[in-house]
């Protein structure tokens, strides 16, 4: 782009930042967020269940009707499962970014997430940029799961956070 004769140049997207930045919002309710970090017209494809979600507004109803969300406090965390001895982790971030990986306009977060239900999910989203806000993605929801004995024998284990 010219100014005034010379070529403006336009700051990196920080991806880690970008994508903390809407996680964070997200775990504590504030939708706001949405406005600052994607574009007008953003896609958004889940594979998994063929659904489109086509523009911004039309995620932010989507946050707004899902299940387990108190629409004037965010989180309804009086919906999520606990024991006694977990009463501690209820208060830990609904959405926590795992790992980021981005460059110029397209990059990759990987997320977990604790439903309404107390079930943790794996989220990787898949993103393109525009204007320094997610203009498309591609979301694809994975629950955790125990790993099956048979493999024992051929993997090593990792210990998986329980919040």
């Amino acid at each position: 782009m010219l100014i005034a004769g010379r070529e403006e140049r336009k700051m990196p997207v920080d991806h880690q930042a970008l994508s903390e930045r809407y996680a964070t919002a997200l775990a504590g309710g504030d939708l706001n967020v949405i406005d600052e970090v994607f574009t007008e017209d953003f896609v958004d494809e889940y594979p998994q269940s063929g659904e489109v979600i086509r523009g911004r507004n039309n995620l932010r109803s989507m946050m707004e009707h899902r299940p387990g969300r108190s629409s004037d406090t965010g989180p309804d965390l009086s919906s999520v499962r606990a024991r006694a001895s977990d009463e501690h982790r209820v208060l830990a971030p609904l959405f926590t970014v795992v790992r980021v990986q981005g460059r110029g306009n397209a990059g990759t977060t990987t997320l977990r997430a604790r439903y309404a239900d107390g079930s943790w999910w794996w989220i990787v989203v898949v993103y393109e940029l525009r204007d320094g806000r997610i203009a498309r993605s591609t979301s694809f929801f994975a629950p955790q799961f125990e790993a099956p004995e048979w493999r024992a024998p051929f993997v090593e284990r990792r210990v998986i956070p329980e919040g």
